[in-house]
C-alpha cells in the first residue's frame, strides 16, 4: 500500500504543471493571455496553457509587488484586465502585501445587445437598482430615458454612449472648480452618510449635494472628481436599465524621495509615459494624491471598463494602473478610516517591485 501511495504521488507530482491551471474561457485566451484558442499548449513544450504561468509567457504583462491598506476587493481585482493575489497578509500598520501580474493589452470581446435589455437575472438587476450615492427617482429615470430615446439608441453601447455625452456636454464642475475626492471623506453610519477627517471650505451638506448623491447633482448639472462624475454617470446608466458598477484604480508607479518606505525596485523595458498620472518625486515636490475612479458596465453579456469612452484598458492608456475594488455604490466602503493620510510617509499604498515581461 505504501509503495503505492509513493507511485501516485510520485505521478502526481509530474502532472502537476497540467493541472494546477488557470481558469481559461475562450475570451480570456482572445483578450488577456493571447494563448491560441485551437490548441491545448500554445507553445508546444509540454505544460498545457491553463497552467498559470504558462499562460502569462504569451502577452505582455507588468509584474507588481504593493503594500496596499484597505478598503480592496481580492475578488472583483482578478478580472480581464489583471491577476491578483495576496502574498501577505495585514502587517500592523494595516498593509496587506499583493502580487499582481497586469495585461495592458487586453481588450474585452465586445458585441452590442438590443437595448432595452430584457430577462436581465436577478444578480444582474440589482446593478441597475439605485443605490445611497448613485441615488435616482423616477422623474430622473424618465428624464435619462429620454436623453437615450433622443439619441436614437438601439444598442446597449449606443445608450451609454448617449449618457456619457450628456455628461460631458450639459454638466459642468462644481465651482470654482473644486476637485474633491469625496469619497476619501464619506462613510455609511446606520444608513446615513457623513464625513470625518474633511478640511475644506465648503460645508458638508453642499459637498453632498453637489459631490456625492447623484440625484442631486443631475437635477444641479454638476459634479465633483472623478469618483463624483461616475457616481452620476453610473446612476444614469442604472436609471437606463443597463448594470453599472464603480471601480477604484492606482497608479504603482509612484514613489517619493522623502518617503519611509525605500524607493521601488523598477525593472520596467518599456517606457510608461503617463504625464500627470505617475509620480517619482524629488524630496522638494509636494506628493499628490493619485488614484481614478470610473466604471463597469455590463455590455455585450460582459463586464467592460468604461470612462470617457468604452472598453478601455484606462482613460489614459499610456499610464499603468491597477484596479482595487468594484462596488455597485460608494456607501459599500469606507475610505476614510485609511484614507486620506500622508502621501509622503503614510499613504495607502506603496510598491516595491515593478518589472514587464514582453511575449
Amino acid at each position: 500500500m505504501r509503495k503505492f501511495i509513493k507511485f501516485f504521488l510520485l505521478v502526481l507530482f509530474f502532472l502537476m504543471p497540467f493541472f494546477s491551471g488557470c481558469s481559461l474561457s475562450d475570451c480570456s485566451e482572445h483578450v488577456k493571455y493571447k494563448t491560441n484558442l485551437l490548441k491545448v499548449d500554445s507553445d508546444g513544450n509540454g505544460i498545457p496553457d491553463n497552467n498559470c504561468t504558462e499562460s502569462r509567457k504569451n502577452t505582455y504583462k507588468v509584474h507588481v509587488v504593493m503594500k496596499i491598506r484597505e478598503p480592496f476587493k481580492l475578488k472583483e481585482m482578478n478580472d480581464s484586465y489583471q491577476d491578483v493575489r495576496v502574498v501577505e497578509c495585514r502587517d500592523k500598520n494595516g498593509y496587506t502585501t499583493i502580487d499582481a501580474n497586469i495585461y495592458p493589452g487586453t481588450h474585452v470581446c465586445l458585441t452590442p445587445s438590443a437595448y432595452p435589455l430584457k430577462d436581465l437575472p436577478e444578480e444582474l438587476q440589482a446593478y441597475t437598482r439605485p443605490g445611497i450615492a448613485t441615488n435616482y427617482d423616477l422623474k430622473m429615470r424618465e428624464e435619462v430615458k429620454k436623453i437615450v430615446k433622443e439619441a436614437n439608441a438601439t444598442t446597449d453601447v449606443q445608450a451609454v454612449e448617449s449618457i456619457l455625452k450628456w455628461v460631458n456636454d450639459e454638466t459642468r464642475s462644481y465651482p470654482p472648480p473644486y476637485d474633491i475626492a469625496e469619497v476619501y471623506y464619506t462613510y455609511l453610519d446606520h444608513g446615513e452618510v457623513k464625513v470625518r477627517n474633511y478640511h475644506f471650505e465648503i460645508p458638508v451638506n453642499i459637498l453632498l449635494r453637489t459631490h456625492y448623491f447623484a440625484a442631486s447633482m443631475f437635477r444641479e448639472r454638476v459634479h465633483g472628481s472623478c469618483s463624483s462624475i461616475a457616481t452620476l454617470k453610473c446612476a444614469m446608466i442604472k436609471a437606463a436599465g443597463i448594470p453599472c458598477r464603480l471601480i477604484w484604480i492606482i497608479y504603482p508607479i509612484y514613489y517619493h524621495e522623502m518617503q519611509k518606505e525605500p524607493p521601488y525596485q523598477k525593472k520596467l523595458r518599456c517606457l510608461w509615459d503617463c504625464s500627470n498620472c505617475s509620480f517619482e518625486l524629488k524630496s522638494t515636490d509636494d506628493a499628490p494624491s493619485e488614484n481614478h475612479a470610473y466604471l463597469e458596465v455590463y455590455l455585450g453579456k460582459r463586464w467592460v471598463r468604461v470612462d470617457e469612452d468604452i472598453d478601455i484598458y484606462n482613460q489614459t492608456p499610456r499610464c499603468l494602473c491597477l484596479k482595487i475594488l468594484s462596488v455597485a455604490d460608494w456607501s459599500e466602503v469606507d475610505f476614510s478610516k485609511t484614507w486620506p493620510v500622508d502621501w509622503i510617509s503614510d499613504r495607502p499604498y506603496y510598491t516595491q517591485l515593478i518589472e514587464d515581461q514582453e511575449p
